[in-house]
């Protein structure tokens, strides 16, 4: 967990966002210039190092009848989104231009996809129940047909397993398998990255603590936290507030210890968007993985991982490992 004070050029004390991005949103309130940037993704090749487009193509593809209105929206986005190369003659998309497209393409915000309750061949690790998944407003859920899941704490969801958060293009081309497949290896990828204090979204840095519910009731969904474990680790964002909660049975797998634990068995803890069986695999890892509250004041968690023999390690109340042992 990062302590320090935030660059005060970020502006975080002007408010939740800060001038920059209501500029940002200005720039894109015109059809003409998100015309412009598709006009320019067509055009980019991320193979080339120069992806500079002549202003009379930008023109052609636009397909507008004045080029004095489209050069002066082309000026407003020269900076924040675009980039003018003078001496190539033309012009190529920033980063942030590029990032802006691609979440377009991607469908975030743009198309309402919903997928019905539909089963696939993974049990309830609970119960061993069929299980569903469905998906609404840009997520994926994953919930259980007869027994509350995982507990109902923060969602609405009968059943709760899980929730990803999954762009609509995502559910193009792939069966339900490969769809929960896709999800996960983007639920893991977006939880690895925070629990190495990067925020995925932004590269922001990130606060995460263990939370611990402290009169748990392990029989199944507790009263008291709503819950089916005792213990979660939970992360944010202090930019962008991307936000993630999980349990410390699945953060030891991105431990190389672990990893390499598991390499000595011979079993692998990769996991792929294109093979659904390994995502039953791995997630039959983390439901073997053993957990126990150590310490409460302050919170201490031991998640054990046994084979023939066995490999410990203790997180913190930062919900970084401070102790590995085997």
């Amino acid at each position: 967990m990062v302590d320090s004070d935030l660059p005060s050029s970020l502006g975080v004390g002007t408010g939740a966002a800060g001038p920059h991005a209501v500029e940002a949103f200005a720039l894109l309130g015109s059809e003409t210039r998100l015309s412009i940037l598709l006009a320019l993704w067509d055009e980019y090749d991320p193979h080339t190092n120069d992806n500079t487009v002549p202003f009379s193509r930008i023109f052609e593809r636009v397909d507008h009848d004045d080029r004095g209105n489209v050069s002066y929206h082309l000026t407003k986005l020269k900076g924040q989104f675009v980039q003018q190369h003078t001496e190539r003659g033309g012009y190529e998309l920033r980063e942030t231009g590029l990032k802006l497209v691609r979440a377009v393409i991607a469908g975030a915000g743009v198309q309402d996809v919903e997928l019905p309750p539909t089963e696939i061949d993974q049990l309830c690790p609970f119960c061993e129940s069929p299980t569903v998944i469905s998906y609404r407003d840009g997520v994926l859920f994953h919930t259980c047909t007869e027994c509350d899941g995982t507990g109902q704490a923060q969602t609405d969801t009968e059943g709760f397993l899980s929730a990803v958060p999954f762009d609509p293009a995502g559910l193009a081309d792939r069966t339900p398998e490969e769809i929960r497949a896709a999800s996960t290896v983007a639920a893991l990828r977006q939880v690895q990255s925070l629990f190495d204090g990067l925020c995925p979204a932004c590269s922001g840095p990130v606060e995460s603590r263990l939370e611990c519910c402290p009169d748990h009731d392990p029989s199944g969904d507790c009263e008291h936290c709503g819950r089916r474990f005792a213990v979660w680790a939970q992360f944010q964002c202090r930019i962008c507030k991307n936000h993630s909660t999980t349990s410390p049975k699945s953060l030891v797998l991105f431990h190389p210890a672990v990893i390499s634990f598991y390499d000595d068995h011979d079993v692998s803890t990769r996991i792929r968007a294109d093979d659904s069986e390994s995502v039953r695999r791995v997630f039959g890892l983390m439901d073997d993985h053993e957990m126990e509250l150590a310490s409460r004041d302050p919170p201490r968690v031991v998640v054990r991982v046994v084979r023939e023999e066995t490999v410990c390690l203790t997180f913190d109340e930062t919900a970084d490992v401070v102790d590995v042992y085997r």
